[in-house]
């Protein structure tokens, strides 16, 4: 009886058995069928992404109607593709069981702004192109005619009249000034976009695309340990500028004065915060004695890379990069085998010097997790690892360790200045960015969720964010700052920056197990193995999945951030108490004096590079045509008139005729513009060489002519060896 019931019960138990493996083998092979089809997808992605990041490059380079025509094209292109795809994944990959899948799968439908419907999507695209387009471009008009953006920030950087100062500042601004109409219809394009891609509002939807859920409750729940950082910060800065420009400040400090037209990083005005301003001077000094200029200065960035992850840039990067551009600089990535470019300025200034670097960063991140790395991620998230790589780059970069690696710092000095140098040099970097992310994303949430539309009282909310979060007013001159932002006229959050941004100390205090300054290099060898695992596993994953995996770390935390400024902190209280300005008397005049003589000595013609100069010259020069270079400016204004003008073709494209006439920024500001005020004017040059300002022309006509000269020569000699060779008997020739 008991082995008949258990023979009886045996079909069932084999049958459940049988269902499981059916079940699992319908799943394995529905997983199985949606990878390969995913893959494929991916494919295409590569080859959509690489051509439109290939249309942005030619355009920021080489800005024109024609060049930002193509650009958005390829935008709009790219977000039609994506839809495509999107529906195809969806039907064809519906039961995922396998966790990196269904993450593929998510961001593959979830494709952010691109699901916009299609004039709404032209309309952010054309509006983002146009103000990008009014920032790449020279002033045409007023006290600012045919000054760049780089020229603007020169002046604000160096110029020590207030007046001038909100002068300058105010004449740029007044340029983009005609689009502010146009904003109050491109930001509800964020709600529209969130509810297209599933999310209940504006903060879940920048969430879902930074890939940190509720990330903007949990960075507020400890926002007050870095806002206190701040506020000591700009305490102290106060206190400087109140002596130095003999003004009374209370709670915040004009925009204007704080060296850049954006305000939203202040390493310009390193000097004048430093408690030891002869030392912060030595080093803005060194980096032009040490010629670290253009592409140089990159190559001693890609040091950092040997040194702390055995890698450097591709040579791709430094062959397609341009080193003499505008600033700030501009980053691409081609989609493919970790391929990126920057478009950056000459000068060495301690900004640009921390920008080259986490620019270093976050190539090398991109090549070494190009094996890995989900083209799905590159086109329609924003990495937040990504940015914490970088800025743990730029924290390294101002190091007493890295300065004096590279020379710019006096080894003479000791311990204490050379880290609280440094430690001033990293929060002025730091600290007021992390204010400015949080400013620009709560402006624009409330603004989205409160339904402000219309334009002045947008502009007044504006810098009601920035004086609560940062500190710094307009002085009254109600400028319309956020068009300068292309994250702003692009719609893109600040999320990611901002969490990328902590998280960097929270990578530092991993790498050096503290949070404190350290003096000695950080070498390959003693990199933790997790930590390039963790890079090269980086792009393959959601973000905090791969952090906690490989380094342990499962939550976003200031921690580290704050302790790395706990020293900083002490000595500005104690500045405070016993307040005394020391200022670096009469040092301005030296340092321009100082980069004149470089520029010269850099300028020294020789035969060789003079012929290099020309051909490179002449292959510009057919490339793209000089009057199709920053160009159109007044066109631009068009697009702001009204939302029709932005819905059809702008007037930015059909003014090509008249734009023609405009003489090259080149040529007018080499020689209207004084040199303090001008750009550098240069043309590409090898490794060695570098990118280099324009050499003077005679002495440029004499070298050309001693080249001619010697290829004459050359050729006269070669015609008659080749007639000795032709008299050779046939069986001799190739002994």
């Amino acid at each position: 009886m008991n082995d008949c019931n258990k023979h009886k019960g045996m079909p069932s138990k084999w049958a459940w058995i049988i269902f499981n493996l059916v079940i699992y083998a319908a799943a394995s092979f529905e997983n199985d069928s949606a990878k390969a089809f995913i893959e494929l997808i991916e494919f295409d992605y590569e080859d959509s992404c690489a051509s439109t990041a290939e249309a942005e490059w030619t355009f920021i380079n080489f800005p024109s109607n024609e060049t930002l025509s193509t650009w958005e094209e390829k935008l709009i292109d790219y977000a039609i593709f994506k839809n495509v795809h999107r529906i195809e994944v969806a039907n064809k990959s519906k039961n995922i069981s396998d966790p990196p899948l269904k993450y593929k799968y998510d961001i593959a439908v979830t494709i952010g702004d691109a699901l916009l419907n299609q004039s709404d999507f032209r309309k952010l695209v054309r509006f983002a192109g146009a103000a990008e387009f009014q920032r790449l471009s020279a002033v045409h008009r007023g006290v600012l005619k045919n000054h760049t953006r780089k020229d603007v920030e020169r002046q604000l950087s160096l110029n020590n009249s207030i007046e001038e100062k909100k002068n300058v500042w105010t004449a740029w601004y007044q340029e983009l000034a005609v689009l502010v109409k146009n904003i109050s219809t491109i930001l509800p394009l964020v709600e529209q976009a969130a509810k297209e891609n599933g999310a209940k509002d504006v903060t879940e939807y920048w969430e879902l695309l930074s890939g940190f859920p509720d990330g903007y409750n949990k960075i507020k729940y400890e926002w007050n340990k870095i806002a206190d950082l701040h506020k000591k910060l700009l305490k102290h800065v106060m206190n400087n500028f109140s002596h130095k420009y003999h003004i009374t400040m209370n709670e915040t400090v004009p925009a204007y004065l704080l060296g850049s037209l954006q305000g939203s990083e202040w390493t310009p005005i390193s000097v004048d915060a430093s408690s030891e301003p002869d030392l912060m001077f030595d080093i803005k000094k060194n980096l032009w004695k040490r010629k670290l200029l253009g592409k140089t200065l990159y190559k001693r960035a890609s040091d950092m890379g040997m040194q702390l992850l055995k890698h450097v840039p591709n040579s791709e990067f430094w062959d397609k990069s341009r080193f003499n551009q505008q600033c700030p600089s501009k980053l691409i990535n081609f989609c493919k085998g970790g391929n990126m470019r920057v478009s950056t300025c000459y000068e060495p200034t301690v900004s640009n010097f921390i920008s080259a670097h986490k620019n270093v960063g976050k190539t090398l991140f991109n090549q070494m997790s190009a094996n890995n790395i989900i083209v799905l991620n590159t086109a329609n998230r924003y990495s937040v690892l990504e940015e914490a790589v970088s800025e743990l780059f730029g924290i390294l970069a101002a190091s007493p360790a890295w300065l004096n690696h590279v020379r710019v710092i006096d080894n003479s000095t000791d311990n204490d200045q050379h880290q609280m140098v440094s430690l001033m040099i990293t929060a002025l970097d730091v600290l007021p960015r992390l204010t400015y992310y949080m400013a620009a994303d709560m402006w624009r949430i409330n603004a989205i969720q409160t339904g402000i539309t219309d334009s002045k009282e947008l502009t007044a909310s504006w810098w009601q964010y920035r004086q609560e979060y940062q500190g710094i007013d307009d002085d009254g001159t109600e400028i319309p700052t956020f068009l300068n932002d292309d994250y702003i006229t692009s719609n893109k959050p600040y999320l990611p920056k901002l969490t990328g941004t902590i998280l960097a100390f929270q990578l530092y205090h991993y790498l050096m197990e503290s949070t404190e300054v350290r003096y000695d290099l950080i070498e390959g060898k003693q990199t933790k193995a997790d930590f390039i695992k963790m890079i090269h596993h980086g792009g393959s994953d959601d973000w905090s999945r791969v952090i906690n995996t490989f380094l342990e770390i499962d939550e976003i935390s200031p921690y580290s951030l704050v302790s790395f400024f706990s020293m900083l902190e002490d000595l500005i209280d104690t500045l405070d108490e016993d307040f005394e300005y020391r200022a670096a008397t009469g040092k301005e005049s030296e340092l321009q004096e100082l980069e004149k003589r470089i520029i010269e000595e850099v300028n020294a013609p020789t035969t060789t590079s003079t012929a290099r100069t020309t051909v490179a010259k002449r292959k510009m020069t057919t490339a793209m045509p000089p009057n199709k270079q920053n160009d159109g400016k007044s066109d631009t204004n068009a697009v702001a008139g009204s939302d029709k003008s932005l819905d059809s073709k702008s007037s930015v494209h059909a003014t090509e005729e008249k734009s023609a006439n405009h003489k090259t920024l080149q040529s007018e500001s080499s020689t209207k513009v004084p040199f303090n005020e001008s750009l550098y004017n240069s043309i590409e040059e090898d490794d060695e060489q570098d990118n280099k300002p324009k050499i003077n022309t005679s002495k440029a006509v004499w070298a050309v002519g001693a080249v001619l000269l010697a290829t004459i020569v050359i050729c006269v000699i070669a015609i008659f060896g080749r007639r000795r060779c032709r008299k050779t008997p046939k069986n001799r020739r190739y002994v």
